[in-house]
């Protein structure tokens, strides 16, 4: 078994599309298809703003505002398709800017194929005839190829470049997981000589440590990692825009199984860890009316937000929880020694002041090593 002593942590942002909805006044509903990335049209002015923040906060690592960004959106908002590239490759851009001439990273967030639907099913997992690993592959292909240097919009040069990381995020689909697999397996032949690490992250939603379609951990990490003809492995893999009451069960079985591949000789190497749990306490996100309403609170409610005082500009740091139970969770997994590194970050309703409180955590275990 590969043994990684002392696991480097890295900083992730948090929430983009709700820390817009909570403290930017931006709306959010039928109209507007491409959610935060609504904002590459819109007001990209703003956006650079929210990034620039979680880049000061001290995130090491930002995600592109590409969630939910596709074709099939920007057409209809009536933007077709040399248009809608330029605005997807902008987005690229503008979080590079963000780091205001910083060292950082770039992931490109490419969300499930549910999260472009109306409404969104990247929790459900009700893709219909769109379920089958085939079509998924097609699909996130596609949508890769358009970050491509010299394909059908000839913009941004330096664009693929400028990516580090590409993060296929709340997955919800087992089919899903292989498919994306595929596309890199065909995006590593196409531009071959500028190769990209990726991770791909599932959504855990219910009562249960499974997918919406039902796949036990063991299952998702096979389809993550086992060798298969033609599908690239991911560096990291993990979870996303799940309670963070789950996470750290949900690390301990990701563990267990990768720890028999290992084993078994099926997998040569523990990939990164990426951690990057809700910061809600207790509200549910309706995909139909997009808005986040009071749910059950119970044991998945570990984050407290007693202090919820995030100002636009300002590192206000709120008196929450959150920060808490999540590092001592990621710093436990450092501790086991198994994973190559660890990614960890927010999700939905994480702000700046979430982010600028885990660096200053992480920062206490590097001042003590």
């Amino acid at each position: 078994m590969t043994i990684h002593k002392a696991s480097q942590i890295h900083l992730l942002d948090g929430g983009l599309g709700t820390t817009l909805v909570d403290f930017y006044s931006c709306v959010f509903d039928e109209r507007t298809p491409l959610w935060s990335s609504q904002l590459l049209v819109s007001s990209p002015s703003t956006l650079q703003d929210v990034q620039t923040a979680f880049a000061r906060a001290g995130a090491d690592i930002l995600l592109t505002a590409t969630y939910q960004a596709s074709l099939e959106g920007f057409s209809r908002c009536d933007i077709h398709k040399p248009e809608a590239i330029r605005y997807m490759r902008s987005a690229v851009t503008i979080a590079r800017a963000a780091f205001e001439g910083r060292s950082g990273r770039l992931a490109l967030s490419l969300g499930a194929y549910g999260a472009t639907m109306i409404p969104g099913q990247e929790y459900s997992g009700r893709y219909g005839d769109c379920a089958r690993a085939e079509w998924l592959r097609e699909w996130h292909l596609q949508r890769v190829r358009l970050f491509y240097d010299g394909v059908d919009a000839p913009v941004t040069e330096s664009c693929w470049e400028e990516i580090d990381f590409l993060a296929f995020e709340t997955l919800p689909l087992l089919s899903e997981v292989s498919a994306v697999r595929e596309t890199m397996g065909a995006v590593a032949t196409e531009v071959w000589e500028c190769k990209k690490e990726f991770w791909i992250s599932c959504v855990f939603p219910g009562e249960g440590n499974v997918l919406p379609d039902g796949s036990s951990v063991e299952q998702v990490v096979r389809a993550m990692l086992g060798k298969k003809e033609g599908a690239a492995s991911p560096s990291g893999v993990g979870i996303n825009c799940t309670p963070l009451g789950k996470v750290e069960g949900l690390i301990v079985e990701f563990e267990k199984a990768v720890e028999g591949m290992v084993d078994a000789s099926e997998v040569d190497e523990w990939p990164d860890l990426v951690i990057y749990p809700d910061a809600t306490n207790g509200e549910v996100y309706n995909t139909s009316t997009k808005q986040w309403e009071n749910g059950k609170k119970g044991s998945d409610s570990v984050c407290l937000n007693l202090a919820y005082d995030y100002i636009p500009g300002k590192l206000t740091v709120p008196k929450t929880l959150w920060d808490e139970a999540l590092f001592d969770i990621v710093n436990r997994a450092r501790d086991r020694e198994l994973w190559r590194s660890i990614i960890v970050g927010g999700c939905c309703k994480s702000t700046p002041a979430h982010i600028a409180k885990l660096r200053n955590r992480i920062e206490g275990i590097v001042h003590e090593t």
